[in-house]
This record gives structure tokens, C-alpha cells and sequence, in this order.
């Protein structure tokens, strides 16, 4: 169970709040207001970027040989479509025998205790003293029109650690600009008063100007930190995407920086990486800008998006295949403590003979489904094929096989994108597997 976080840092933060400020006005060079008020959302312009690729995962010979080399670049997915950056057109296929997992279904994998020489360098006392392995759930609360964010977490507070709700957006000249509804005070005092956490998300704008210039670097950093304590927020979830592999280092310096100015706060900073299955992968892929090492060093959580292994621009297929994800695990297991690590569970699927390959949610599918469910075997995902329609997603069964998954491997718990879109059996299996935080 998590513990309440109205506590006793409100006096840490009060006097780190006097001394920032005294601090001059961060703004951009060219004197951009930070937090500035963007846009108000919609379910076309709200969404992150959260990138996945199927051969960002791809230790050559190790992840479904049939689909391993299948290109797909993709947003983090919403109810409702949004233009993606483009993809190598692959002609469509019927799906193909994925390489099998090593890991069985949810009712018979046993969890297994992680090592305990694994070590949580810089974890602060305060996230990890009342967590074990396996605990911490971390819900994704987005707030565009039909999202179902607010109504899922009033229903599943008690079974959620921390929110992660879509706020802000740092621009390239460092200045931090505000998304969503602008009610941050009103769902923060909802969150603290059933002893959650709040980590605010927060994406880039596609450039890495703030990652290679270190002024700009600093400024962003500051302008960040200063919004979390203003609003009493207990961390972040940094998801940077869209940035190029040159600028690895300038993204690990950014996570160490501001989990050095929140760790003595303590504060979380959490850290979004694309998936990848080995250190070796193609100069110019989405994933190659995240060193797993580097960044389970600075940050408290790692949430792995082990998804989309097939989605616009590939042959049909699962969403995130059992063994598409366990490579990535593994992988991240040989970079960081098992204890960092969330393992991001998806929500949502695609249907493959629609055009566009539109996004669908697995709450709204299974509501009313075009057809029979099944189930892939292999890649333990459900799947409905009916006339005009080849859908592949995450139902409950399959978020059970994951959980397990998580559990065996010791992991420190699991991220769902987002609230609101999953399978209602979700929440049982996640009881079923974790029990309650």
C-alpha cells in the first residue's frame, strides 16, 4: 500500500519554494512565458508521441522471426486516430507464426524472487520502504474528450499507486507550457486525499534542443522543477520522444538533472523508453536514443512501452506479442534493477483491415465486438476477425499473462496507456496477480 503523500516534506518544500523564489523568472531565450496555456485538447491533438516500433526491439534473431523485421513507427495510441510519421508501406498479410515465449500463461507462471544483489542506486527511501517488487501501478490519465481517465481512476483509485496525467510540454527553448483541462490543483487534491501519487507527464516538442544545449538544458530543468513544487506534485514521468539517437546523452544529463533537484525532495522522476532487445540496434531507429543503463541509473521508475510490435504501416499482428515483450524485459533486466522497472501494458489495439489501421480501445471493442473474440496462442493476444474487420488487442487475458510476466521477473510493477481504455477485466486480474498496493 502506498503511503499517503500529504506528509511531512510540506516544510522541505516551503523552504526550497523561498529559495526558488528568489531565483530570476525562467523564461525562454526570446522571453517565452513559462507554463504558458496551449491549445485546449482534443482526441486529435492531445496525444503524446509515445513511439513503438516493432524492430526497435529487435535483437536480430531472438523476436519473432517471422515479424521481427517488419517496420512500424507509431504514436501512443488514443481512442481516435491521429496522423503518424510515416511509415515503410508493408503489404498485408495474414498474421505469421511468432517465435514462441519462455514464459507461460498467467495461471502458470510462478513468481520468483528477485535477486537480491541488485542493486537501487539513488532510489529515495520514501518510493521504495512500503513498495515490494511487483507493486507499484501507474495509470496513464489523459484528458481529451471521451477518455474515461476520470471516471476510471474514481472507480480504481485503491487499486492504482500513482497517476501520470498528460500536463505539460517542454518546448525547445526550455519554457514549459501547459496541457490538458487546467484543473491540476482539483485532481491532485483527489489523488493526495486517497494517498496517491501524482506524476505529472511530460513530453517534448520533437526537437532536442534542450537535450544538446546545456543552457537550454538547464533552463527546461528548472522551469520543470518549479512547476512540480508549485503544484504539489510528487514527481514526473519524463516521455521524450521523436528524438534522434545523437542525442542519448543529452537525454540521460536531462533525467539525472531533475532527479537530482527531486531526490532530496523526495520526489520521483520516472522515465518513458521506447522497446528495444539489445545495445546493438540501426543507426537512425526511434529507440536508439534511450540507454536503459544510463537512464535505470538516474531514475526511480522505468516504464518500458512494449508496444506497437505490428500497427499502421505492418502486416497484421499482436499489438505487443508475449514474446516481443519478454525480449525487451530481458534485455532490461541485464540494465537495471528488476525493481525500476514498470512494465507498460496497452490498453488499446488496432483494426488492420479498416482504413488508416485506426486505433481501437479494448473497453469500446468489447463492449460491442464485431465478432467472435479469439485468442493467439503464441502471441497470447486476443484477436476478432469478421467481415471487414482483423483486430488485434489487449484484452484481460492477455493483461493477465503480462502481470504474471512482471510478477515472475520481479519487476517493480506494471504502467497502464492509459485509464480508461482497457479491458473492465483488467482491474481483476490486476488484483488476482499484485493484490492491492
Amino acid at each position: 500500500m502506498e503511503v499517503p503523500v500529504l506528509s511531512p516534506q510540506r516544510s522541505v518544500l516551503a523552504l526550497a519554494l523561498l529559495a526558488l523564489a528568489a531565483l530570476p523568472l525562467a523564461a525562454g531565450p526570446e522571453g517565452v512565458t513559462v507554463r504558458a496555456k496551449t491549445a485546449s485538447t482534443s482526441a486529435s491533438a492531445s496525444r503524446p508521441p509515445h513511439s513503438s516500433n516493432a524492430a526497435h526491439a529487435s535483437a536480430p534473431s531472438t523476436i519473432s522471426p517471422a515479424r521481427a523485421n517488419t517496420p512500424s513507427a507509431t504514436a501512443r495510441p488514443a481512442a481516435a486516430t491521429l496522423p503518424r510519421a510515416a511509415t515503410a508501406a508493408t503489404p498485408k498479410a495474414a498474421p505469421s507464426p511468432q517465435g514462441q515465449s519462455d514464459h507461460p500463461a498467467a495461471t502458470t507462471i510462478t513468481p520468483a524472487t528477485p535477486p537480491s544483489s541488485q542493486s537501487d542506486a539513488g532510489a529515495p527511501a520514501a518510493a521504495t520502504a512500503a513498495q515490494s517488487p511487483g507493486t507499484f501501478v501507474l495509470g496513464y490519465y489523459v484528458e481529451w474528450q471521451g477518455s474515461g481517465s476520470a471516471q476510471d481512476f474514481a472507480a480504481h483509485a485503491s487499486q492504482l499507486s500513482a497517476i501520470a496525467p498528460l500536463w505539460f510540454s517542454l518546448h525547445s527553448d526550455g519554457s514549459l507550457h501547459l496541457r490538458g483541462l487546467g484543473d491540476i490543483a482539483a485532481v491532485t487534491a483527489q489523488a493526495h486525499a486517497a494517498g496517491k501519487k501524482v506524476l505529472a507527464l511530460v513530453t517534448n516538442d520533437g526537437q532536442g534542443a534542450i537535450l544538446v544545449n546545456p543552457s537550454l538544458r538547464s533552463l527546461a530543468v528548472r522551469n520543470l522543477v518549479q512547476a512540480v513544487m508549485a503544484d504539489h506534485l510528487d514527481g514526473v514521468n519524463i516521455d521524450f520522444e521523436s528524438i534522434d539517437g545523437s542525442d542519448a546523452q543529452g537525454l540521460d544529463a536531462f533525467v539525472a538533472d531533475v532527479a537530482a533537484r527531486l531526490r532530496p525532495l523526495g520526489l520521483l522522476t520516472t522515465v518513458a523508453v521506447g522497446p528495444r532487445a539489445s545495445t546493438d540496434i540501426p543507426v537512425g531507429d526511434p529507440s536508439d536514443a534511450y540507454d536503459y543503463a544510463a537512464l535505470g541509473q538516474s531514475a526511480d521508475y522505468v516504464v518500458l512501452m512494449t508496444y506497437d510490435e505490428h500497427g499502421p504501416g505492418t502486416a497484421p499482428g499482436p499489438v505487443a506479442g508475449i514474446g516481443f515483450v519478454t525480449n525487451v524485459v530481458n534485455y532490461a533486466l541485464r540494465e537495471m534493477p528488476a525493481r525500476k522497472i514498470l512494465l507498460g501494458v496497452a490498453g488499446y489495439g488496432y483494426d488492420f483491415a479498416q482504413p488508416g489501421t485506426p486505433t481501437v480501445t479494448a473497453k469500446d471493442i468489447l463492449a460491442s465486438p464485431p465478432g467472435p473474440l479469439g485468442w493467439d496462442p503464441v502471441a497470447q493476444e486476443a484477436q476478432i476477425v469478421s467481415p471487414g474487420h482483423d483486430i488485434w488487442l489487449e484484452d484481460s487475458r492477455a493483461d493477465g499473462v503480462r502481470f504474471a510476466l512482471a510478477k515472475q521477473d520481479g519487476l517493480g510493477g506494471v504502467a497502464l496507456w492509459y485509464l480508461g481504455a482497457e479491458d473492465s477485466g483488467f482491474w481483476t486480474q490486476l488484483n488476482a496477480i499484485f493484490g492491492t498496493p
